[in-house]
This record gives C-alpha cells, sequence and structure tokens, in this order.
C-alpha cells in the first residue's frame, strides 16, 4: 500500500509541472497535501443564554486513512476557545442541555454527557448500534438519538445476538422480496436506524418503537434534523418512510408523532404523497413547521415551508408565492418567525418570515445574510438583555474553508457579523487561492444563467491558461461559492487551469422553472447552457487557450461528459466519475426508481418513455461518435449509478482506440470518501489534464 500511495504521490507532481509554471513568490499554489491539511469546522451551537459555542473540527490522517472529529467550547465573543471535554478526547455532534449547564456529545459511537468544563462524564448509552444525533428533551431530563436495530429486539442483548447469528451463519446468501433491497453504497441487512429516549436520572435507553420496520431519521442522509421533541417534552415528532411494495418508486416520506415514552405513532401528513421532512415545534407547541413537497415522485420539487395546526390538525403553506426552497429551519424563541436557510443564486441565504397568530405569513420574508456560503446556522433560545438573540452559523467561500461566525438577530437584521474561528489562517497565508468571481450569460432560449470563474494560482493575464468545465451533479444540484470537499475548485485551479464551475437548466437556488427545465431534457436545455457558457468565457477572457478546454463532472455531471463526447468535439479531454451511460440499463439497475421514472417521463419499458427519452438521451445511442480522450472513474459499491455504467462507456472507448483510463474503487460508493483513495482520485484527475491540457499536450 505505501509503495502504490508513493507511486501516485510523484504523479500528482509530474501532473502540476506538465502545466503552466506557477508564479508568486509570496505563496504558492495548493497540493493535496495542503487541501487534506485543512481543518474541517461545522456543526456550531450556542448556549441558551447565548454565551457560548461549541463546534466541531474534523482533521484528515491520510496516512491512516481516517478523519479525527473534536469539539471545541469557546465564548461567543471568541475568546477562551479549548477542547471539549478535553484535549485527547475525540467528540462531535455536541449539543448544550436547555439549562446550559452540560453538554451531550458523540465519542466512540456511543452517547456522553458531561459539565461544561469536562468534568462528571458519563456514558449514557453502550448499546450494540451505537448512537447519533442527541436531542435535548425541553426539561432537559431525557435526551433523543438514533441507533441501529434488529426490528422487534426489544432489548440490546436481541439486537447483539442477531448480529451474532448473521456473522456466524454458514452462508453469506443475500435473499429479498421486494425492491429497496440495497440503497446508495450499502446492502439492506435487516437492521433499521430507530429513535430512542434516554433518562439521564438512570435506566436503560428505549426504543420508541422497537417493532417499527422503518429507518427513523430517513435513510440514507437523515440525521437529528429528522425529529424533535414537542415543547412540554410529551411527544416527539419524526420523519420516516413507510416500507411497502411501492417505496423504490415513491417518494412519500411522512411526518408523525409517537409519544416519548413510546406507543404508535400518529402520521400527520398522509394526506400528501410526495415528501414531507424535518419536524420543527414551536416553543408554545401550537405549530410543527415542516418542509414538504407537491409533486410526488420528484425528488427535485419545490421544498415548501409549512405549518401544521396541533389543535385544528390541518396544514398550510406558509408563503405559497415565495420561490425558495426551505432547506433548514426554526421558530424563533418569541414564536413569531421562522429563520429559514435556502440556497440563492450560488451562495446560501437566511430569511426571516414572520407569521401571524393564525399562522399565516405576515409581511414578506426578510433577507437576513447573503454573503459567500453561509449554513448550518444555529440561534441561542433565550434573548439577551437587548432584545437581540445571538446567531452563529458557518461561513465559507471556494477559496476559504468554513468558519465559524457570529452576529445579533434583531428587529432590523443581522447586526455586528464577525468571524470567530480562523483555524486555517497560517497555511491559508502560505497560499495563492483567487476568490471566485461570478460570471453571468445568456442560456437556451435566452434565460439568464450563472456560475462561477476561479483564476489559477500565479495568475498571468499575458498569458494563455487551459479552460475546466466543472458540470455538478443531480442534476438538481448547484456549485455554491463554498469550499467543497470533494470537487474542490481550488484544487482543479492549482493545476494551472482556470476553472469555469456554471449553473445551468436544472440547478437549485435560481426558481423552480429554472430548476423543472432539465427534467425530460437531459440533453437539451441544459447542455445548450453549458456550451454556451463555455463561449461566453473564452469571449470574455481573450487569455484562454481555446484548444486546451477539458471537462470533468460526477453522477448527472458525469452523464453530460458522456453526452458532450458523443456531441461536440471541442474537448481536449474528458473525466467522467460515476457517469450515466445507458439509461435504460441505469433505471433498471439503480435503487431509487422514481427518480429515472420522473426524470424520463415513466419506466424504461413504456413505450413513449422509452422512445421520447430513454434512447433520445442516452449516450450510449451515440458511442460510435466518441472521440475524447476520457478518464472513468467510479465506485464499486455505487448503487445509485451501478459502477457497470462505468465499465461500459470504458469498454465502449476501447473498442474504439479512443484513448482512456478506468480506475475503480472497490471499496468506494457514489462519493470517494476515503483519504488514500482521494489521493489517488486527485492525481489520477491531475495526471489525465496534464497530460493533455498542459503546455506539452499534443
Amino acid at each position: 500500500m505505501l509503495t502504490v500511495i508513493a507511486r501516485f504521490t510523484v504523479g500528482i507532481v509530474v501532473a502540476v509541472c506538465a502545466l503552466p509554471a506557477l508564479a508568486g513568490a509570496q505563496s504558492r499554489a495548493m497540493t493535496f497535501d495542503d487541501f487534506a491539511a485543512m481543518r474541517a469546522v461545522s456543526d456550531p451551537h450556542v448556549s441558551p443564554d447565548g454565551r457560548l459555542i461549541v463546534y466541531t473540527v474534523r482533521t484528515t490522517n491520510v496516512a491512516a486513512n481516517r478523519s479525527t472529529a473534536r469539539t471545541y467550547l469557546m465564548r461567543s465573543d471568541g475568546g477562551g476557545a479549548r477542547a471539549f471535554p478535553d484535549d485527547t478526547t475525540p467528540a462531535a455532534e455536541a449539543r448544550f442541555s436547555p439549562d446550559g449547564r452540560r453538554i451531550a456529545y458523540v465519542h466512540q459511537g456511543q452517547l456522553w454527557v458531561a459539565a461544561l468544563d469536562g468534568s462528571a462524564r458519563r456514558a449514557l448509552t453502550r448499546l450494540w448500534g451505537g448512537a447519533t444525533g442527541p436531542r435535548w428533551a425541553p426539561g432537559g431530563d431525557r435526551i433523543a438519538f438514533a441507533s441501529r436495530v434488529y426490528p422487534g429486539c426489544t432489548t440490546d442483548m436481541c439486537n447483539a445476538d442477531s448480529a451474532l447469528r448473521a456473522d456466524r451463519a454458514p452462508s453469506r446468501v443475500r435473499t429479498y422480496d421486494r425492491l429497496m433491497y440495497r440503497h446508495w453504497d450499502r446492502w439492506d441487512d435487516g437492521t433499521r436506524s430507530h429513535l430512542f429516549v434516554v433518562d439521564l436520572l438512570g435506566g436503560d435507553p428505549r426504543d420508541v418503537m422497537p417493532n417499527a420496520r422503518m429507518h427513523v431519521p430517513p435513510m440514507p442522509f437523515g440525521g437529528p434534523e429528522g425529529y424533535d421533541w414537542s415543547h412540554d417534552g410529551q411527544d416527539l415528532a419524526f420523519s420516516a418512510r413507510l416500507e411497502t411494495d411501492r417505496m423504490a418508486w415513491t417518494t412519500d416520506l411522512n411526518v408523525f408523532t409517537v409519544s416519548a415514552s413510546g406507543g404508535s405513532p400518529v402520521v400527520i401528513t398522509a394526506a400528501n404523497r410526495a415528501a414531507d421532512y424535518q419536524p420543527v415545534f414551536s416553543r408554545d407547541g401550537r405549530w410543527i413547521a415542516y418542509a414538504s413537497q407537491r409533486r410526488a415522485g420528484f425528488e427535485g420539487d419545490k421544498w415548501r415551508l409549512m405549518l401544521y395546526d396541533r389543535r385544528a390538525r390541518t396544514s398550510r403553506e406558509i408563503a405559497p408565492g415565495w420561490d425558495f426552497h426551505a432547506n433548514r429551519f426554526y421558530f424563533t424563541p418569541d414564536n413569531r418567525s421562522l429563520i429559514v436557510e435556502t440556497q440563492d443564486e450560488g451562495r446560501t441565504s437566511l430569511w426571516r418570515l414572520s407569521i401571524t397568530a393564525e399562522g399565516t405569513l405576515d409581511g414578506s420574508p426578510d433577507r437576513l445574510v447573503r454573503t459567500n456560503n453561509s449554513s448550518q446556522s444555529s440561534m441561542a433560545f433565550q434573548q439577551g438583555t437587548d432584545g437581540a438573540f445571538t446567531l452563529v452559523w458557518i461561513r465559507d467561500a471556494m477559496h476559504r474553508p468554513p468558519d465559524v461566525w457570529t452576529g445579533r438577530l434583531t428587529a432590523a437584521g443581522v447586526r455586528e457579523p464577525r468571524q470567530l474561528t480562523r483555524e486555517n489562517q497560517t497555511l491559508l497565508s502560505r497560499l495563492d487561492l483567487r476568490a471566485a468571481q461570478d460570471i453571468e450569460f445568456t442560456g437556451a432560449g435566452d434565460v439568464p444563467v450563472h456560475g462561477f470563474v476561479v483564476r489559477p494560482p500565479g495568475f498571468d493575464s499575458t498569458r494563455t491558461w487551459p479552460l475546466m468545465l466543472l458540470v455538478h451533479g443531480g442534476p438538481q444540484g448547484a456549485w455554491l461559492d463554498e469550499w467543497n470537499t470533494r470537487w474542490n475548485a481550488q484544487l482543479f485551479a492549482s493545476m494551472g487551469m482556470t476553472v469555469l464551475a456554471l449553473n445551468p437548466r436544472g440547478s437549485t437556488g435560481y426558481g423552480q422553472r429554472f430548476i423543472d427545465e432539465v427534467s425530460r431534457d437531459w440533453g437539451g436545455k441544459v447542455y445548450n447552457d453549458l456550451m454556451r457558457g463555455v463561449d461566453t468565457a473564452l469571449a470574455r477572457y481573450p487569455w484562454l487557450d481555446s484548444t486546451r478546454i477539458g471537462v470533468a463532472g460526477g453522477s448527472f455531471g458525469g452523464y453530460m461528459a458522456n453526452w458532450m463526447n458523443a456531441n461536440t468535439n471541442r474537448f481536449a479531454a474528458m473525466a467522467s466519475h460515476a457517469g450515466i451511460f445507458n439509461l435504460e440499463h441505469f433505471a433498471s439497475s439503480t435503487d431509487e426508481l422514481w427518480f429515472p421514472e420522473w426524470e424520463f417521463g415513466g419506466p424504461w419499458w413504456n413505450r413513449v418513455a422509452q422512445t421520447q427519452q430513454y434512447r433520445r438521451w442516452s449516450p450510449h445511442a451515440l458511442a460510435g461518435r466518441m472521440r475524447t480522450p476520457t478518464l472513468v472513474l467510479h465506485g464499486e459499491q455505487d448503487f445509485r449509478v451501478p459502477y457497470t455504467e462505468g465499465t461500459s462507456l470504458f469498454t465502449a472507448l476501447q473498442r474504439q482506440g479512443v484513448d482512456s483510463r478506468l480506475v475503480l474503487f472497490p471499496d468506494e460508493g457514489h462519493w470517494v470518501q476515503r483519504p488514500g483513495n482521494q489521493r489517488v482520485w486527485w492525481d489520477e484527475i491531475g495526471s489525465w489534464f496534464g497530460r493533455y491540457l498542459g503546455e506539452q499536450a499534443p
């Protein structure tokens, strides 16, 4: 293994040197080792009195192929930062108790609690399935969390014994009677994530619904935002998907309530056949806010902000004319407003939506913060002496990794915003990282399209530079002005390339109509948007070399690279990561069937959908026209886009003599997450584009 890593380390140096030389004595280009050394700040939370803040810092050890999370505690004025509970204990998911005197946290996969100074620490769980996502009850006497179980087991010993029997079974055969037998990167092994409650005064943690065959929170990406306590601590609300024979082709998530002591859950969103998610109780118990999609089967539909009236047992949309997705939200302590986080034209905004006593919008939504990418906000539960609330959030940008910021939320907006952490200041001072610049142009149908341009280190406008077009996944997604931990624009730019990250049709944060216009038109307007974006960049920046243009993308971005390969010869090289090659084969082998059935108008055997969509937009049908050198990357545990899509593409290219390279990661899914694999991934990217876009490229 050390030999392999050393070989690829040498390769990344060669790749960078093959591109234009980097200038600048004061700073230098970022390397993968710099990228891996960045301390990743996340998950800030403020104490009830607004005086203290906890946050997580994750560090990466590439040689050991792992990352470690530690928690830090600091004053909200920026002073007194220290590790919690001590300097040597890895801890994450730290949450203040309602009285502000204790902190719950996760250590070695179990739930712990300690005093603010780290003393009096004790483990609250020792469960076979571990513990994650702690949420304090309002009274501070209990904590809700999620743990992995075998449904039907009412004791932890039952879960452990069930796992032991499965491990000792003479056969590893898997048998299933319905779909969703695998999801994203894991097979269904019979376990589920369940909602637990533990009493701080003692007693075993209780599975609130031990017999339920459903994931709480929903898999695969659900977290503590998937459940919440009622104001009196009597009930819990949560989101889950009922496991039926139809679950592979329906997006029907629901919001339920259940007694915190256990019992039968009650669904409160049964009338809606699309997704309902992220329940949040108001502090007086009157309302449950949640996000809801109207169109069943469409995972890219607008997340509407809803209020459920617990008295009348009815729901209503708060701001039906507001064209933003409600990504995260919570009530202000006075219950008069909701703070809502949204994507907003390549960045993230925080809004305040004031509500009346009847649960309707009072006035217009008020944008509080929109600068670079601001996310993961948290607010104190009590007002300060000046009538304001303490607000903390994470702020980052394409040229800056995340840090914690704070401000005072007043009636007039956010006041006195300031940066609290500077976790990477020393390293950043050595690097030449260029801020992203906005680029706007007219796309297909004369619709405005937006994106970002990142210049390379040592940029000199008197010389020419290659251009790298990045295509995001989704297709309902977006490039944000953020420090991306996978498709990092600065690391692409550090190879001596100008980066063009565009948000074409289908991108989120530009209105729902803009999102809708990619569905059933995968190779149409979105493709034209991207081509016009490249044309605009070449015309606007005369220092770009039109003969040295590359394109790289993952998932839908990989699909688009494949589609471009069959429809244009303007690119000198491509990289397709987890890209779809054969739409019909993808639709018959992916896990979430609702996705292709919405995007292409039905199942792949539907004659109309087959003719008008699947075969019209499938790159494999045009494989005979592919001539661009292509780097194909894929994870063998990818069940979202099975790795055979990548091997099929590679076969078609090789059979026609097109220069191509296949890179398979046997221990990765849809994304490449292990640090050692990330090093290899970036080295392959650097080597490939260094060969075709470098100054000595043929």
